[in-house]
């Protein structure tokens, strides 16, 4: 009875720390013209399937510690198994003795072009290129990874962000589809410049935000509200030396559009807390948002 009672827990034990990721993918397909939407629905489970089924990395992660990952595709065209579709990251991490969750990664990649046939097993393989499918995939859960690891421990995504990297270069070398490319109808705004900013000593505040911004601001909500606001309001103001060397970086325009209302919401509120600086700052590094900054004067 023992030796039983001991290989359940072990099972139980496996169970709970290998699937770190919790992925809720959806697959919009009113754009196209088409009675059935199987292939779409099976799109949809072949996608869950190999994100929920691997395990991503080698961290323990209980089950409360799971990134939520939520994935929108809106099919543009679809004919003979070949797709052209937009793809919307949103990441969550939990927040310290809190049931709020905080998002950290919010991204669209438009025009992503690739081939799926009905039915087909999506498999991750570590230095090969299998499908624009499959890297894309692959590519930004490492990035979500990345970014998810660097918010609790300072500068620990970096393992992430070289697969991430290894990823673009084998997609990048296949020569099957341009959107990996550093030059194409995203500007600036792509695959390419993500990883190469993640991966650049010119974006280190960006790298210690998002660790104090969580840490050091989020996190002790529960304990210190003020010295929560006065560590988020730091984190942010220190932005500014990035945003001089490098303006509109994508880093910083993915960052204001993924907590723009968190931000406002934080400090829209008490205790109050002397804003001017980083009212200042904001309307800098993120005009766009104005109308959301006017809240925390």
């Amino acid at each position: 009875m023992n030796r039983i009672l001991f290989f359940v827990l072990i099972l139980f034990i496996n169970i709970t720390y290998t699937q770190e990721i919790d992925s809720k993918v959806i697959v919009n397909s009113d754009q196209i013209n088409q009675t059935s939407k199987a292939i779409f629905l099976n799109l949809e489970k072949s996608i869950t399937t190999f994100i929920n089924s691997k395990s991503w990395s080698d961290n323990n992660y209980l089950i409360h510690e799971k990134i939520d990952l939520n994935i929108l595709i809106t099919v543009l065209s679809y004919s003979n198994n070949k797709f052209k579709a937009n793809f919307e990251f949103q990441s969550l991490r939990p927040v310290l003795n809190s049931t709020y969750q905080t998002p950290l990664f919010n991204f669209v990649d438009k025009n992503v072009e690739f081939e799926y046939e009905e039915f087909e097993t999506l498999f991750f393989v570590e230095n090969k290129f299998q499908s624009d499918l499959v890297s894309l995939l692959s590519y930004y859960i490492n990035i979500i990874y990345g970014i998810d690891s660097d918010s609790f421990i300072n500068n620990s995504g970096n393992i992430f962000y070289s697969k991430a990297q290894e990823i673009l270069n084998l997609a990048n070398q296949s020569g099957f589809s341009n959107t990996w490319q550093s030059v194409n109808s995203g500007g600036r705004i792509n695959k390419f410049w993500l990883i190469e900013n993640l991966n650049s000593s010119n974006s280190k505040e960006f790298r210690d935000l998002l660790y104090n911004y969580h840490v050091n601001g989020l996190d002790l909500m529960h304990k210190d509200k003020l010295l929560s606001k006065k560590n988020i309001s730091s984190s942010i103001i220190s932005l500014e030396r990035m945003n001089r060397r490098i303006p509109n970086s994508i880093l910083l325009k993915i960052f204001f559009e993924t907590k723009s209302d968190e931000i406002k919401d934080i400090f829209s509120s008490g205790p109050d807390l002397d804003t001017v600086n980083l009212y200042n700052q904001l309307n800098r590094m993120a005009p766009f948002f104005s109308n959301k900054w006017n809240n925390l004067r």
